[in-house]
C-alpha cells in the first residue's frame, strides 16, 4: 500500500502520509473484526486510497449519505454496538457541519455510559487543504479544548501509522486530521523506514532535531514542521531543537518544558490562526514556567483567500521563519 517518494507541486496532495494512515487501518482490521470504515464516498475512497482494504474487507466499508452530522451520530451508534468506526468527513471544514454530533454526542459518549460499560472507540477523520474560504479552515483548537476528544495531526508517514494504530487500539474519541499539503518530495528517508511496525502513544511529541548546545526551541506541527525543516536546511542552521507536537491534545508538556528550560528561548510556529491557537496556549504555559523569551508565528485571523496561492501566503514563509529565528537569537530584524 506504500508508494515511492515522488516530487510534487506545492499544491499536489501527498500520498505517503495517507498510505501510513490506511496501512494502520488495514493492519488493525486484520486483527480486530470490530474496526469499520464509514463516511461519504467510503467505497470510492477505499478504491483509490486503500484498495487492499476494499479487497479483503468489503463488508466493513459503509458508504453514508452526504450529511456530516448524521455520519458522526451513525458512528456513535456503531460504537454503542461495540464497533470501532473510522468515520471520514473528507475536509476539515465539514467538521463544522458535524460539530453538534462531535461535541455534544461523541465527545460525551464515554462519560455517559452506564457504570461498568467498557469505553468506546471512535475515530473522526478529515483533511486540511489549501482551498480557499470554504475548504481551508483549521478547526484543531476548537476540538482540542473539548473534554473527551483527542486531537491528532501527523507530519510523517511513520507518525500517521503509529498515531492511527493508537487511535484504533485505545478507548476514546479521536479527531484525526491530515495535512494533505505536506509534500511527498520532502519526506525524509527515515520518515518511511519501518512504516507499520510500532504504535505512537498520544501525548508524546517527536524531537526532530536535538543538537548539542541548542540555543533555541522551535515547536510546530503538521504542515509547518516540514516548512521549518526546509528553512533550517536552507540556511544550515544547527542550533535549533525542533519539536513536532503530533498530538494537540493530549500535549507533551514534559518534552516542551525540558527543551525550553535548556535553551531558554521558545519559538512557536503554527499553520493555524494565531488568535486562540495552540501557540497561545503553549506561550501562556511557558510564562507560568518562568520563561519569557517567547515568540509566535502563524496565520492571521482573516477570511481565507479564494486562490490556493493566496491561501498559501497566509502561512509563515521561510523568510518569516528565518527572520523570527534571527530575532530570537538577538540579531534584530532581517534574515539569518
Amino acid at each position: 500500500m506504500t508508494t515511492p517518494v515522488k516530487k510534487a507541486s506545492p499544491f499536489a496532495r501527498n500520498h505517503l502520509i495517507r498510505d501510513g494512515i490506511n496501512q494502520a487501518i488495514y493492519d488493525t482490521m486484520k486483527i480486530d473484526p470490530a474496526v469499520f470504515l464509514c463516511g461519504e464516498g467510503a467505497w470510492v475512497k477505499a478504491k483509490y486510497d486503500a484498495p487492499q482494504i476494499l479487497e479483503e474487507f468489503p463488508d466493513r466499508i459503509v458508504t453514508l449519505p452526504i450529511a456530516e452530522d448524521s455520519s458522526v451520530n451513525f458512528a456513535v451508534g456503531m460504537a454503542l454496538l461495540g464497533i470501532k468506526p473510522v468515520v471520514n468527513l473528507i475536509t476539515a471544514d465539514f467538521t463544522f457541519r458535524a460539530a453538534d454530533g462531535i461535541i455534544n454526542t461523541a465527545a460525551k459518549l464515554n462519560f455517559a455510559l452506564p457504570e461498568g460499560e467498557p469505553p468506546r472507540t471512535i475515530v473522526i477523520q478529515a483533511e486540511f487543504l489549501l482551498g480557499g474560504p470554504t475548504t481551508g479552515a483549521r478547526p484543531e483548537m476548537l476540538f482540542a479544548r473539548i473534554p473527551g476528544l483527542n486531537v491528532v495531526i501527523p507530519s510523517t508517514p511513520n507518525d500517521a501509522y503509529g498515531l492511527m494504530h493508537t487511535a484504533l487500539t485505545s478507548p476514546g474519541v479521536t479527531i484525526f486530521l491530515e495535512d494533505r499539503m505536506i509534500l511527498d518530495s520532502l519526506t525524509a528517508p527515515e520518515d518511511m523506514a519501518g512504516v507499520g511496525i510500532m504504535a505512537i502513544p498520544f501525548g508524546e511529541a517527536s524531537i526532530r532535531r536535538c543538537p548539542g548546545g541548542a540555543t533555541l526551541t522551535i515547536v510546530t506541527y503538521g504542515l509547518m514542521r516540514q516548512n521549518v525543516e526546509s528553512a533550517l536546511d536552507e540556511r544550515k542552521i544547527d542550533n535549533v531543537e525542533l519539536i513536532d507536537l503530533r498530538t494537540l491534545y493530549p500535549i507533551d508538556w514534559a518534552t516542551l518544558f525540558d527543551s525550553a528550560q535548556r535553551t531558554g528561548k521558545l519559538l512557536i510556529i503554527e499553520p493555524d490562526v494565531l488568535y486562540g491557537g495552540i501557540g497561545a496556549e503553549i506561550a501562556a504555559t511557558a510564562v507560568d514556567w518562568g520563561l519569557y523569551k517567547i515568540s509566535r508565528l502563524g496565520a492571521p485571523r482573516e477570511t481565507i483567500p479564494a486562490s490556493p496561492a493566496g491561501h498559501a501566503r497566509m502561512l509563515p514563509s521561510p523568510e518569516e521563519i528565518l527572520a523570527a529565528i534571527r530575532r530570537m537569537e538577538g540579531y534584530g530584524p532581517g534574515l539569518v
